[in-house]
């Protein structure tokens, strides 16, 4: 009866690490399917930043060649002046956008003007683009009116000027 017992707490000690290996070879499996599921996924929103002009840089850490990229923006920046720039660069934006991209998968081009005042403010938003999408539209103008900008520069003082917004969507 004892040899009888011994074997059977063999058994089930072999079989409880057993189950053990193979819950842990399924779960490394399955984390394995699960990141190969992910990068399926992964840029389903159909955004990508294309611009020369980083995300994640304000007005003042461009480049001088990136800088000189932004001011072709604009046809009658005189030499000196600076157009306005988002204060934490435009990676807030971006993501507002990308975020509302997720749910609402719109498709075209966002291409929008925000006016800024000489204190930084955004004063109004106009919509030059062809996104059919309304609220894809009213989340862009709203996370543009809501930034804070680097105001303009005229002649060494703060101005109004236009900032301008363009974005690609390629939704599903």
């Amino acid at each position: 009866m004892n040899a009888f017992k011994s074997c059977l707490i063999v058994a089930v000690s072999a079989f409880t690490i057993t189950s053990a290996s193979a819950q842990v070879s399924n779960a490394q499996v399955h984390h394995g399917s699960t990141q190969s599921t992910g990068t399926i996924l992964k840029g389903s929103t159909g955004l990508r930043w294309t611009s020369k002009i980083p995300l994640n840089k304000t007005y003042g850490q461009l480049s001088a060649g990136q800088k000189a990229e932004l001011h072709k923006m604009y046809e009658s920046l005189a030499p000196g002046d600076e157009p306005p720039f988002p204060e934490e660069g435009i990676k807030p934006i971006f993501t507002a956008i990308k975020d509302a991209q997720s749910r609402l998968q719109a498709r075209g081009v966002l291409n929008m003007a925000v006016t800024v005042g000489p204190d930084g403010r955004a004063i109004k938003v106009e919509n030059f683009g062809d996104v059919e999408n309304a609220e894809m539209t009213e989340v862009t103008q709203k996370a543009l009116l809501r930034t804070k900008y680097k105001p303009a520069m005229c002649s060494g003082s703060p101005c109004t000027m236009q900032f301008r917004f363009t974005q690609k969507l390629r939704g599903g």
